[in-house]
């Protein structure tokens, strides 16, 4: 077994932080196997005492403000020959580490992205969208086309060892997976990414539609301003068709339900590009040049 370091950033996560870490400290991976460490960035409600009370949880801080900052203080620390990721938001299924361990043990795989459901398979419509978006992502990742590929450090996994030659996150308000996503297939290659659908967790922010649209209108932003750090772009009309196409055929679904994922597709563009212009016109928010790395890694 190779040793696994979790590193879980947080900023007042208490209404989450507890389901995260117990479902960290009940994965299946050999207990001696793994750790898990949480970074504090400034939480100003009870986040960080009740991380205090896992004793088999290792408590950090990071006093400069950003998740990624707080990730590279958690990586600075981690013992691991691999370095797992979730945010304090999220719940790992109990099979987590040890497919992360599977994937990454082909020799030529780096980095592994897997696939996230929403706090609650609640309706028709939060399978069929769920469904869609990680469809999407195997798409993505299949394409061996740089600019559409992106990082996600909710489930995102990583050999130490690529830290050690590619240095940490960029220390930036948003995209900086993304940016060292790019870097990976930059410095090794297509195939140093993979994306596992067995690597699930569940995000706990999410539990509706509405809630699932507000975190796109969020995207369309952050998108947008992250790339002024590296070249991205979304799907193209052809290429959301195809993926709608093979969420179809992946799903057996009727042409009813057919319909009603076209219509929330449709309705999944508008928001992500009114939240693109929304950033394009709103004032003073450029994207300020990341920090220089760490060098304690």
């Amino acid at each position: 077994m190779q040793k696994i370091s979790v590193i879980v950033p947080f900023h007042n996560e208490e209404k989450y932080l507890r389901r995260c870490i117990a479902a960290l400290l009940s994965q299946g991976y050999p207990r001696e196997d793994y750790e898990v460490i949480v970074v504090d960035n400034n939480s100003t409600d009870g986040s960080l005492r009740l991380a205090q009370q896992f004793p088999h949880v290792r408590v950090l801080t990071e006093g400069k403000p950003g998740a990624y900052a707080a990730r590279n203080r958690g990586l600075a620390a981690a013992a691991g020959a691999l370095i797992a990721f979730t945010d304090a938001d999220c719940v790992p299924e109990k099979d987590w580490l040890s497919t992360i361990a599977a994937a990454l043990q082909a020799p030529q795989v780096r980095l592994v992205l897997g696939s996230r459901r929403w706090a609650r398979d609640s309706s028709a419509l939060v399978s069929l969208l769920v469904a869609y978006q990680n469809q999407k992502v195997d798409f993505i990742f299949r394409s061996r086309v740089k600019e559409l590929y992106y990082g996600y450090t909710n489930n995102m996994a990583v050999r130490r060892e690529v830290f050690d030659r590619l240095g940490p996150f960029l220390e930036a308000p948003r995209g900086a997976d993304t940016v060292f996503l790019h870097r990976v297939v930059d410095a090794y290659s297509y195939d140093a990414v993979r994306y596992d659908p067995r690597m699930r967790v569940r995000h706990l922010e999410i539990e509706n539609v509405w809630q699932h649209y507000r975190k796109l209108w969020i995207y369309g932003q952050s998108n947008r301003l992250g790339r002024q750090l590296v070249s991205f772009r979304p799907l193209t009309p052809a290429e959301a068709r195809r993926v709608f196409r093979e969420t179809l055929r992946g799903g057996r679904y009727s042409p009813l339900q057919a319909g009603v994922l076209s219509l929330l597709i449709v309705l999944e563009t508008v928001v992500y590009t009114a939240g693109h212009f929304a950033a394009k016109w709103a004032p003073g928010k450029g994207v300020t040049p990341p920090s220089a790395p760490r060098a304690e890694i």
